[in-house]
């Protein structure tokens, strides 16, 4: 250390006021009174030779009280180790006086979003397509070209202030909304969406070398908040992922002219490789000094001062791992508080942090500073650190009389035994009748556009709700497992399906977690899990991320091939450009779908990202198949009958006409495909093309697939795959040995017409008073406007039927559609 060892801090934290003093410094403080309680303030002036307050907000009194401070008290040097706002011009001052341990250029460049973005840019570092605009009234126009998804940042709010992925005009003009609350008017960054798990570095830097203390993992709700909700140290990567991770920091810091201090630099995962989201020059938040100490016994905060006295500092290896979670509760007024207590006693929690008081107001969750509370603690991995947390936010209980839904029964007509209790999200009437059937006792969430009045007659408890939106869910399912303590949750319907993996990986329910869930829903996430981890069955798929993106894929990997909603299903949105001249016409069809959204068949459903994929050659099958404890049992192999043109589901029949080899392909290609993707329980509906590669996966579902196939597969083998769903979870099946032997066989065909006006249907009656009939729908009606075919929603209708095997089961169908069923249509239609 230098002989003067007096240094000036701006808004120092009270552990680094104490680390600096032990390290040897004198220490002068400055802080804003009205940004800590003055209990805060006591204890930081405690150990300071002076605190000196200021106006934060008031920067040029900020700027002349740093000047004078540092020049009257004759400082070493001027550091600022908290928030981003009063940065830059703290390090423009102590720059001045020759003070500053970085150049404040390298300050600005760290912590401006945009100038990051353009560093990055310059320097060829973590390729991402951005663009800045002067303010939040230019961003419209700049996605008119951009595309959606995108996510936009307001460049000179702090952390993830004004942050959001918008997915669409609403999303945008919600923005809009709120950065217009924050009253921000300055330049927005718009940046592409990012997919993969986040991650922080945090680094320390001494006269330009950087040492990497470590790489936290950060758990964060659902777009388009992105609030974290966990971190946990070290994360557990891969050594070549870290080290590559750790390269890429590296060389941004030396991009950037960073020479001494923390930093904190977050980046995603991409299956590109590591993504820079955004870099601080500054201590990691969210406790991850403390977690690094209990992993590591390193102290990153007391090691700044040792490396500033001019010392050398070695981080050792993490022997356990450190995590913080955070409480996320109902928004209300607390009336009472419970469990804090037993949570302190708990041998693994180092730290406990509940501010709310009874009569105190728990705000909703839409940033990190408005988040309830969080426990800090040790464990020996990272799945015992889940383990622990969960068990750790279980003793906890917060009453806040919230009314976050429409509670049509919220007391349970009979007492609840937690053992038979199930938490069903957005089924029809039929499978809760099943339940109750069961001897279950069944919490039923269904949203108001979906609700039937028998529902709530079955159910014990009925609430309506947003099932889709875990925002809406996580609080309510958190007090009714907190009444009821329901021992499995569950979906059949599409839209449910990641929240009831939500559910089950919150309290440690099993079934199928949210991530085995979102790989079958996202469909380019499941493409880049398969190219990694099953590479039998990887097919060439990026993101959509424009229009020039349509040529250069095709350029890349030829003609034919797909582009699909990411997220859909029922063949929605999906369109094969066969040619270079088609990419235009696709890609104002795409533009169109997104602008309206889906207008069809069900309002639970967005229209957000695009993907393009290869073309698969060969004919189309879906498997129905069943997983007990991680061994799957295909059920039943279906055979399909598509347009090619637009992707619609004309038809199928089962069993499918296949050779016994060609049906071990499947069986085999199936199992692997859900072993791959993490599916332990439950049903599978997989779709799939036999290609001259062998089988290729289209797409997964973990539920029965529809179109009438689960009648199909009850006449065909006698399984109720709906029955095996409910009753599985709660041991009230047993599991199937092996395939079953058909005993008969199905067919089920749309019903199809040229577009115009429907003047009369005739025959329906007659047809389902046919013996082999096992359903008749029908959407249209008398004065119904038929358009063109596109998916599956385009449908009138669906025929099913039974036969004692496939040929004479497709023989019969197409029969009856043709004598005993017809839609008379306007001269510009035809019959059906």
């Amino acid at each position: 250390m230098s002989a003067n060892n007096r240094i000036l801090m701006v808004m120092p934290y009270r552990q680094l006021v104490e680390k600096a003093v032990a390290a040897g410094f004198e220490v002068w403080s400055i802080w804003d009174p009205t940004q800590q309680s003055a209990a805060y303030l006591r204890d930081v002036a405690a150990h300071s030779v002076e605190l000196l307050l200021a106006d934060f907000d008031d920067e040029r009194a900020l700027r002349r009280l740093v000047r004078e401070t540092a020049v009257a008290k004759d400082v070493a040097r001027v550091l600022h180790l908290g928030k981003e706002a009063t940065m830059l011009a703290v390090a423009e001052e102590a720059h001045a006086l020759g003070l500053a341990p970085n150049p404040p250029d390298a300050v600005r460049r760290l912590n401006d979003k945009a100038a990051l973005r353009g560093l990055l840019a310059e320097h060829d570092l973590s390729p991402v397509r951005t663009a800045v605009v002067d303010g939040p009234r230019q961003v419209p126009e700049v996605l008119d070209g951009f595309g959606f998804p995108a996510v936009v940042k307001p460049t000179r709010l702090q952390g993830s202030s004004g942050v959001r992925l918008v997915r669409g005009p609403a999303e945008l003009d919600s923005w809009a909304q709120e950065v217009d609350a924050l009253g921000y008017t300055g330049p927005v960054l718009v940046e592409e969406y990012l997919r993969g798990a986040e991650y922080s570095v945090e680094t320390l830097s001494a006269e330009g070398r950087h040492q990497v203390i470590g790489i936290t993992a950060k758990q964060t709700t659902d777009a388009p908040l992105f609030i974290e909700t966990g971190q946990l140290f070290p994360a557990p990567l891969p050594a070549d992922t870290a080290a590559a991770a750790a390269g890429l920091v590296c060389a941004l810091l030396d991009a950037a002219g960073h020479r001494f201090g923390p930093a904190h630099t977050e980046l995603i995962l991409t299956a590109q490789g590591p993504r820079i989201v955004e870099s601080q020059a500054r201590l990691g938040g969210d406790r991850i000094p403390h977690l690094i100490r209990i992993a590591t016994g390193f102290d990153i905060e007391a090691a700044v001062f040792e490396l500033l006295a001019g010392r050398t500092v070695e981080p050792g290896p993490a022997a356990r791992v450190g995590a913080i979670s955070f409480f996320q509760l109902e928004p209300g007024t607390v009336s009472r508080v419970e469990g804090l207590d037993a949570i302190r006693a708990l041998p693994h929690v180092h730290d406990l942090h509940f501010p709310h008081r009874v009569g105190e107001v728990l705000p909703h969750t839409v940033n990190s500073g408005s988040r309830h509370g969080f426990v800090v603690l040790e464990a020996a991995d990272a799945v015992r650190a889940a383990e622990l947390a969960r068990t750790a936010r279980s003793q906890l209980t917060v009453d806040t009389g919230a009314e976050l839904v429409n509670a049509v029964r919220s007391e349970p007509k009979q007492p609840m035994v937690p053992e038979r209790t199930l938490l069903l999200l957005g089924h029809l009437t039929e499978p809760i009748r099943q339940a109750k059937e069961l001897g279950l006792n069944v919490i039923l969430i269904q949203h108001k556009d979906k609700f039937d009045p028998e529902q709530a007659r079955l159910a014990d408890v009925t609430f309506i709700a947003d099932f889709t939106d875990w925002a809406v869910v996580e609080p309510l399912a958190r007090a009714a497992h907190q009444l009821w303590r329901f021992s499995a949750a569950l979906s059949l319907t599409e839209p449910g399906l990641e929240i009831a993996g939500r559910i089950n990986d919150l309290f440690g329910l099993g079934g199928t977690g949210h991530e085995p869930a979102r790989l079958l829903r996202d469909k380019l996430a499941m493409r880049r899990h398969l190219a990694e981890h099953a590479p039998r069955f990887a097919v060439q798929a990026e993101p959509l991320t424009g229009r020039d993106a349509l040529a250069a894929f095709g350029a890349a990997h030829g003609y034919p091939f797909v582009v699909k909603p990411v997220d859909l299903t029922a063949g929605f949105g999906i369109f094969k450009v066969t040619k270079e001249q088609d990419v235009e016409a696709v890609w104002q069809r795409i533009s169109s779908v997104r602008e309206r959204g889906v207008d069809r068949g069900t309002t639970l459903y967005q229209v957000t990202e695009y993907l393009m994929e290869e073309y698969i050659e060969g004919p189309e099958f879906s498997v129905e198949s069943f997983s007990f404890a991680g061994r799957h049992v295909v059920v039943a192999i279906t055979e399909k009958l598509v347009d090619e043109e637009h992707f619609a589901e004309l038809g199928h029949a089962l069993p499918a006409r296949l050779e016994p080899a060609e049906e071990q392909q499947i069986t085999e290609a199936v199992a692997a495909f859900l072993t791959c993707v993490g599916i332990q329980d439950g049903p599978g509906h997989t779709e799939l093309r036999l290609s001259p590669r062998g089988p290729l996966i289209i797409e997964g579902h973990n539920r029965n697939g529809g179109g009438r196939i689960q009648e199909l597969v009850a006449a065909a083998y006698g399984i109720d795959l709906t029955h095996y769903a409910l009753a599985w979870p709660f041991g009230l099946v047993e599991p199937l040995a092996g395939r079953p032997e058909p005993v008969a066989a199905g067919c089920a065909r749309g019903l199809t017409a040229a577009p115009g006006k429907v003047v009369s249907v005739e025959g329906v009656e007659e047809l389902r008073a046919h013996p082999a009939v096992l359903a008749v729908d029908l959407a249209a009606r008398a004065g119904s406007r038929v358009r063109p075919m596109q998916d599956n929603w385009d449908r009138l209708g669906l025929l099913a039927v039974t036969a004692s095997d496939t040929d004479k089961a497709v023989l019969l169908c197409e029969e009856l559609l043709a004598t005993r069923l017809t839609v008379r249509m306007d001269k510009d239609g035809a019959g059906a």
